[in-house]
């Protein structure tokens, strides 16, 4: 805290500047690995020949259409505060603020992809009623503006034909065309697909929170504290395409026309919540206590709406979603204990009850918790073992629920909605807009997740060498999954559900080491080390099959995962494939699992999973005079992922159809496969992996200047094909590639 003079405050020091200044250097990582242009050639040749219509759309050029899309990007950043505060004569008033403000432009790595943003902050902490008042105020101010790419262009560079120039000869993009107008079966040109398409928004965003914190004078150790927050953000967007773009003309709605759509959102998230505290010391019993009683209260509100028309001058109306209006609730009383018997032995009980607006019929959760820890080097009998600075032992036991589902605000109440504008109809002179019922489960619950938990913190030599172990184990019932309901019941195919009960166990090790640490060298190391078994362990029906989830690329409602008891959730559920003696998959050829003389879906099973079974990280940090080298590493082991990209784009009968020429992935020649095979485990890939996340360089250039060197993403170690073994989910799918980045930054402290 920095305090400052005023005509009728007391002495104090300058306000404290502080200034940030970053810039970085992004290029993509890696790409996918497609056919060059004479690897397509070479290929194409071997099938087509004969086929003089199919060698004539064959092309010329040598496109990367990769490199096309993507761009070397760079980021600006710029981050100010100011920090003080003002002390009345009397001295029963304090006022310390902070001021703050920053820039961010920042460049995608895929073309016409931007995003700028703007902020200002202020925050303040006056000190009232001879400090027994304290109020914390503070606000944040986010503009930001979105220019959007369609990332749609991703996986359209991944097969588009290098034999073909990204513009004709007369200065158009190239289009597949048919019958004079763009083939709306071919790829689109991805270059185009960028630059004939405008994706804007702007969002302004207000932050705000007040907290009154009150100290009792009547009795000591109790408080009352009230906080108030309020989350305010409204969206303005366009999306254009341009007319007569390749892209209008794939759209059979626009017809050639172009779109002209404007979209808003309105969304206000507040929060009231207010709790009595009181604190005492028990000198004659050796303890202290604390207790704790609340109530929060928390609305949720979302309002939107979108108007698309044609951009051909006419306003042809495409499609209109009326304003739409969201909110929920979310209600808790709430109360705590904690308890210190000479400083040693520590309890921790809460208890929460907890009401969602979301679940109509069984709104209220109760979740209490329990937690128990012991300073063994406390006691006497360690006291004079200079070695040990720490030992505490833990033990934990608590409920916690879920009621963020994801699927909307009414999921337990029966809504009905307008059908979209080709089903209106005249009744006479009116026009009639039919209404449609939407499934709902009016019985659906809080999920609930037990956990158990014991863990050991310890540390020797003065903490120089400290980590700490933890076993847990965490049991969730009522599991909320959106799962498939009986043909002709609750007016849905899916619906969200109360289905079964999950387990998850394992340890989790952690090391810090600091094996050297003089006065002008210093040098610190850290793991840790983490272990996870997840399983399925029960469903309501025990005998059915399981939920099939994963949706992947390719063919129509294809699913690649499924929740299955015994297994872990999103196991992936394939058929197994067969190979020749030289190692290549033999087409369409799976192991009849079932032994029933033919390959159905029965023959499918359950293999590997996309968790991994150990994760593992490592941090160090070396100190030297005024430099600084830090890195860190992450590797992830037993985690597998399904390659999409190359599930759908090794078919070798996509190379030529609907008159129109597809790149294929440099591994289709291996695999060979004329038609599909989406569901084999063949694309199911290990994709365990070590990365090195960062590695920074600072120097202390003065004592109010820093300068740093940051390289992010700086390489992977993986046997993963594809582009990377990262992906959420498990399913590989044409993702956004992650930068590598080189960040060079300053740090100013007045």
């Amino acid at each position: 805290m920095i305090l400052i003079t005023t005509k009728k405050g007391k002495a104090g020091a300058k306000p404290r500047i502080n200034v940030d200044l970053s810039g970085t250097f992004k290029t993509v990582g890696k790409k996918v690995d497609v056919l060059s242009a004479e690897g397509l050639r070479e290929l194409f040749t071997s099938r087509y020949s004969d086929n003089a219509d199919a060698m004539a759309a064959l092309g010329n050029a040598n496109t990367n259409w990769q490199d096309e899309i993507y761009k070397t990007a760079f980021a600006e950043e710029v981050n100010a505060s100011v920090t003080g505060g003002y002390v009345a004569q009397e001295g029963n008033f304090k006022m310390p603020y902070r001021f703050s403000a920053g820039f961010l432009n920042n460049d995608g790595t895929l073309k016409t992809s931007n995003m700028n943003r703007g902020t200002v902050g202020l925050n303040l902490t006056p000190t009232l009623l001879d400090d027994r008042l304290t109020i914390n105020l503070n606000g944040k101010g986010v503009f930001t503006h979105n220019a959007y790419a369609d990332e749609g262009a991703i996986g359209q560079a991944v097969k588009y034909n290098p034999l073909k120039p990204v513009y004709n000869d007369d200065g158009t993009y190239h289009y597949w065309m048919n019958s004079g107008l763009p083939n709306s079966m071919a790829l689109l040109n991805p270059v185009a697909q960028l630059n004939q398409q405008n994706k804007d928004s702007y969002v302004r965003r207000f932050v705000g929170n007040a907290q009154f914190d009150y100290k009792f004078k009547f009795l000591e150790g109790l408080r009352a504290n009230l906080n108030l927050g309020l989350d305010f953000s409204t969206t303005s967007g366009w999306n254009v395409t341009e007319q007569n773009s390749e892209i209008s003309w794939h759209d059979k709605a626009q017809n050639g026309s172009g779109l002209w759509e404007s979209y808003s959102q309105l969304r206000r998230d507040q929060t009231l919540e207010f709790y009595l505290a009181y604190a005492k010391e028990l000198e004659e019993l050796k303890s202290r206590f604390d207790i704790l009683g609340g109530y929060s209260w928390q609305r949720f509100f979302n309002r939107t709406t979108s108007y698309k028309v044609s951009n051909d001058g006419l306003g042809t109306e495409f499609a209109t979603t009326p304003l739409f209006k969201t909110e929920s609730y979310l209600v808790s009383f709430y109360g705590r204990l904690n308890y210190t018997l000479m400083d040693r032995y520590l309890l921790t009980a809460t208890l929460r009850n907890d009401g969602t607006s979301r679940f109509q019929n069984n709104k209220w959760g109760l979740f209490p918790s329990v937690a128990l820890a012991w300073r063994i080097s406390e006691e006497p009998f360690l006291k004079d073992v200079n070695a040990l600075s720490n030992l505490k032992l833990r033990l934990g036991y608590g409920i916690t629920g879920q009621q963020n589902i994801g699927q909307g605000d009414y999921p337990s109440i029966a809504t009905y909605h307008t059908n979209q504008a080709g089903s209106y109809y005249w009744f006479g002179n009116s026009m009639i807009i039919p209404i449609t019922p939407k499934g709902y489960a009016a019985q659906i619950k809080w999920e609930e997740t037990t956990t158990y938990n014991v863990g050991l913190d310890f540390g020797f030599m003065r903490n120089r060498i400290n980590g700490s172990i933890d076993l847990y184990k965490r049991k969730t019932n009522d599991l909320l999954n959106f799962v498939p309901v009986s043909a002709g019941t609750n007016l849905t195919n899916y619906l969200l559900q109360n289905v079964g009960d999950m387990e998850n166990k394992g340890i989790e090790i952690a090391l810090n080491v600091v094996p050297i640490e003089q006065k002008d060298l210093r040098w610190e190391v850290g793991v840790n080390v983490a272990y996870n078994k997840n399983e399925i362990t029960a469903s309501d029906d025990p005998t059915y099959p399981g939920v099939e989830t994963g949706g992947i690329s390719g063919g129509v409602g294809n699913k690649v995962q499924i929740q299955k008891v015994g297994n872990p959730i999103n196991s992936f559920y394939v058929f197994q494939q067969v190979y020749a003696e030289d190692g290549k998959p033999l087409e369409g050829v799976y192991v009849d699992r079932n032994h029933d003389g033919q390959i159905t879906d029965d023959d499918r099973y359950v293999y590997y999973k996309p968790d991994a079974d150990v994760n593992i990280g490592f941090n160090t940090e070396l100190s030297y005079k005024k430099w600084t080298l830090s890195a860190s590493l992450r590797s992830s082991l037993g985690n597998y992922v399904y390659n999409n990209v190359a599930s759908d784009a090794e078919m070798l009968a996509d190379l030529w159809t609907n008159n129109f020429i597809a790149n294929r992935v440099t591994t289709a020649p291996f695999s060979n496969f004329s038609q599909a095979q989406y569901k084999s485990d063949y694309y199911v890939q290990n994709a365990s992996f070590l990365k090195l996340d960062k590695v920074t360089l600072a120097y202390n250039l003065t004592d109010w200047c820093r300068l740093n060197l940051t390289a992010q993403n700086v390489f992977t170690i993986t046997n993963y094909k594809g582009v990377d073994p990262e992906v959420a989910g498990g399913i590989d799918n044409n993702m956004y590639p992650r930068s590598r980045n080189f960040i060079l930054g300053a740090s100013f402290n007045f």
